[in-house]
């Protein structure tokens, strides 16, 4: 199923957003280029799809028989599919290709760095002499890109099922990861409805962040090094935070509890003493009626 489809599916309720944010560059899209068809064929979206392998990107089993499509062309650097054309490409097409990089794309990636865990042949060593592995191609992306959007489907830190793979999940490095929280901040997340069993899919849109400086006035017979006294904070408007305050079913009430401040129990200890006050009132105007009319009774009688 994923040799033939994709490592994770889509369904309807995505389309808007990649409407939203095209046009798109897909990096790593695989031989099938299922998300980048899938868009360009029910959104009419402007989507260049890349992956450094034509025929076999993304494939579980490369020998695998993945028949192609009757109307796909190939050539050396690119191939056509479905009416989309693939092209070879890397990370570094985000920055070399100056088409691309002037375009203003929305980065997206689908499980960029699965089965991406054996060190490659081009690893270089660091100053110990041990061979230090090269960027994940998620994590490269993010080197290469200078756009503003990045869309990620995949398992995030804490989303995984595997106890193997936890707790960043099967789909992207822990580097990018760390860099993409630490560069951007997530503006939508949807969960997949397509999910394969055995993960937590989501789609998560993510907005370069801006920075504020904050100078803090040094103390008294501080040291004259200035290095300190600035200190830099992601500047995130409150249109583009998402809640902090969420719940899993079986907690759900717990974010409204019963209200303990005591300004609000003196509040409503005063409306019920008003409560209660207008119901002696209304009882004592009652019986003041009722004794008015016996009296007016009695004096007509002796009248008659």
């Amino acid at each position: 199923m994923v040799n033939k489809y994709a490592w994770s599916t889509p369904d309807e309720r995505l389309l808007p957003v990649f409407q939203q944010f095209a046009p798109i560059v897909e990096i790593g899209c695989g031989a099938n280029a299922y998300w980048s068809r899938w868009m360009n064929k029910e959104g009419g979206i402007d989507v260049v799809a890349l992956d450094m392998s034509l025929n076999d990107g993304g494939l579980i089993n490369t020998t695998t028989d993945n028949k192609s499509e009757k109307n796909e062309t190939k050539s050396d650097d690119s191939k056509t599919t479905g009416g989309l054309v693939i092209k070879q490409g890397s990370p570094a097409t985000l920055s070399e290709d100056e088409e691309i990089r002037n375009s203003d794309r929305t980065l997206f990636l689908c499980y960029p760095d699965e089965e991406d865990n054996q060190m490659p042949e081009n690893s270089s060593k660091d100053e110990k002499g041990e061979l230090q592995a090269p960027l994940s191609m998620a994590a490269s992306c993010l080197e290469h890109y200078s756009g503003e959007y990045v869309i990620h489907v995949g398992e995030l830190y804490g989303d995984t099922l595997s106890l193997e793979q936890a707790p960043f999940g099967r789909s992207s490095s822990s580097e990018f990861q760390q860099r993409l929280a630490g560069e951007y901040h997530c503006i939508l997340k949807l969960k997949l409805n397509n999910n394969w069993l055995h993960v937590r899919d989501t789609l998560s849109v993510w907005k370069r962040t801006e920075t504020c400086c904050m100078a803090f006035e040094k103390e008294d017979g501080g040291e004259e090094d200035d290095s300190d006294d600035d200190m830099y904070y992601k500047y995130i408007p409150l249109e583009e935070t998402i809640p902090v305050d969420v719940a899993a079913p079986c907690c759900a009430h717990l974010l409204n509890p019963p209200s303990t401040n005591s300004a609000d129990k003196k509040e409503k200890s005063s409306i019920e003493d008003e409560k209660i006050g207008s119901t002696k009132s209304i009882k004592e105007k009652k019986k003041k009626m009722k004794k008015k009319k016996a009296k007016d009774d009695a004096v007509a009688g002796n009248a008659w």
